[in-house]
């Protein structure tokens, strides 16, 4: 049985200041931002969600350079005659990123397994990516969300409790999952409240049950929505363990 969160009065204050002190200079995915992409920039994106399981680093080579992103545009792709090639290209863009978990034999390589395998499922989709996400907006259900994250669990390779929901809410599909990771967990048990450890987060049963704790006895009561409580906490992560929150002061004349 996985076991409540608990959240006292005084917790629920250390947010408030935390939250107040922050959204102001956090980044928020702007809602319904797929519809703007192109298939190319969603492919981006999905690299990027694999680049990341196991550090930021590779993630931050392959954005800021327009030379690997070139090398893997989506359309480029689809015109290659085997999946072999397809592969190749995807292995040696990761290799260069210098990708976390990225054998340098392509055939033990799992990231290059995983993109591979993604892009094959999304290419069998007459209009790539947006037709994907299209059908994903469209779920009508008690909830939808949700919904849509075991849809990518149950169909991506790589895409598990944390990296689905981090892909919907970057795109700006999603508002109220949370992409619970290790500094979700730092940041709670540094706050002295008890918090599952981040490896049992492979779990779906805790994952969803830590999610509804979060979303219902923190960002309800503070009337925030679920994404922005996670991208406050991700992107001021150092400066909440440093009790910075308690000393800033923001000038909004």
């Amino acid at each position: 049985m996985v076991k409540k969160l608990v959240i006292t009065d005084k917790d629920l204050k250390r947010f408030e200041r935390i939250i107040d002190a922050y959204r102001p200079i956090t980044k928020f995915p702007q809602s319904g931002k797929w519809k703007s992409l192109s298939n190319k920039e969603i492919w981006f994106w999905m690299i990027n969600q694999v680049l990341v399981v196991g550090g930021s680093s590779s993630s931050k080579r392959f954005w800021q350079s327009d030379a690997l992103k070139k090398q893997i545009l989506y359309d480029s792709l689809l015109t290659k005659r085997s999946d072999k090639t397809v592969q190749k290209i995807i292995h040696k863009v990761l290799r260069e990123t210098g990708a976390r978990y990225s054998s340098v034999d392509i055939n033990k390589c799992a990231k290059t397994k995983a993109l591979l395998y993604n892009y094959k499922f999304v290419k069998e989709f007459k209009s790539g990516f947006k037709e994907v996400f299209e059908m994903l907006d469209s779920i009508e259900s008690k909830n939808p969300e949700l919904d849509r994250v075991y849809y990518l669990m149950d169909n991506l390779k790589y895409f598990k409790n944390k990296s689905a929901r981090d892909f919907l809410m970057n795109l700006g599909m999603n508002q109220n999952t949370l992409a619970i990771d290790i500094r979700t967990q730092n940041i709670f048990q540094h706050l002295k409240i008890p918090f599952p450890e981040q490896q049992s987060f492979g779990s779906k049963e805790i994952y969803d049950t830590m999610e509804r704790e979060i979303i219902s006895k923190i960002c309800n009561p503070l009337k925030i929505f679920p994404l922005h409580f996670d991208r406050i906490l991700y992107q001021n992560y150092f400066k909440i363990l440093k009790y910075d929150y308690l000393q800033i002061k923001l000038d909004f004349n």
